[in-house]
């Protein structure tokens, strides 16, 4: 008798253990769908930045277009910085802000500052070992480290790509707002006879004079270009200072730190 209620009890634990085996497939196959995570939305990210890079081209190829372009801004910007025409230096400085203070948040989204920090530090770290192996002749070494720069030639590629990913939005602004810069100085400011300004330089500038570019353009770069570096830098800040703040970093070195 206790040989045979072994037995059954040996069969029917084999027959569980089949059973669990049998229907193992099958949970696996529903818990499958849940584990594939959600496709990103990068091919309609980079469909728009395609478009928009086109779209660019195309502006600055045909005028029309860009023209097209500036008069649907001019439904914005002049009203906002235009003044009636009345102001010109000012309206061509905050256009310069305006310009370069959004394609720097645009850069700033698209590029990892902490990242592309870490990256070249190693790189160059990399680089000068490459050159002191080179200069003693050391062949191994230098097997090595090409080796070892496939560990981090994915991030240097991505590094190297990510102010592309900016131009397609920078170029169309940049297009826009040049075009409403030129017609504001030519329609706007002509028909007010106020094509003269005073700068730091001199106090009787024609706008459309031109030695290697026009006076407006020279006064819209004088501000453009700094005040962009200012605000990269701020960006740049702002987001190592988030990252050290997540990281439980201090801030401020404390006394036992600087001693």
């Amino acid at each position: 008798m206790t040989e045979e209620s072994e037995a059954d009890e040996g069969d029917s634990a084999s027959e569980e253990e089949e059973s669990d085996t049998e229907e193992s497939p099958e949970l696996e196959t529903s818990a499958a769908p849940s584990k594939v995570p959600a496709r990103p939305t990068v091919g309609f990210t980079r469909f728009i930045m395609i478009f928009l890079g086109l779209m660019a081209v195309y502006a600055f190829i045909d005028p029309n277009v860009g023209i097209g372009f500036a008069s649907v801004a001019n439904v914005v910007l002049f009203p906002t910085i235009g003044f009636g025409g009345r102001l010109p230096t000012v309206t061509i400085l905050l256009a310069g802000l305006l310009t370069t203070t959004i394609s720097s948040v645009i850069r700033d989204h698209y590029t990892n500052w902490v990242k592309m920090a870490r990256t070249q530090k190693v790189v160059r770290a990399w680089s000068k070992e490459r050159f002191e192996a080179m200069r003693k002749g050391q062949q191994t070494r230098l097997s090595k480290l090409m080796e070892a720069q496939k560990g981090f030639q994915k991030d240097q590629m991505e590094m190297m790509s990510s102010p592309y990913k900016t131009m397609a939005w920078t170029y169309i602004l940049f297009i826009v707002v040049f075009v409403w810069l030129r017609l504001f100085v030519d329609i706007t400011l002509a028909n007010g006879g106020d094509q003269w300004i005073a700068v730091p330089w001199s106090n009787h500038v024609y706008l459309n004079s031109a030695v290697l570019l026009p006076s407006w353009v020279l006064l819209y770069s004088l501000l453009a270009i700094p005040f962009g570096q200012i605000i990269t830098r701020v960006l740049k800040y702002i987001r190592f200072r988030r990252r050290l703040e997540e990281m439980g970093v201090p801030l401020r070195a404390g006394p036992t730190e600087t001693a």
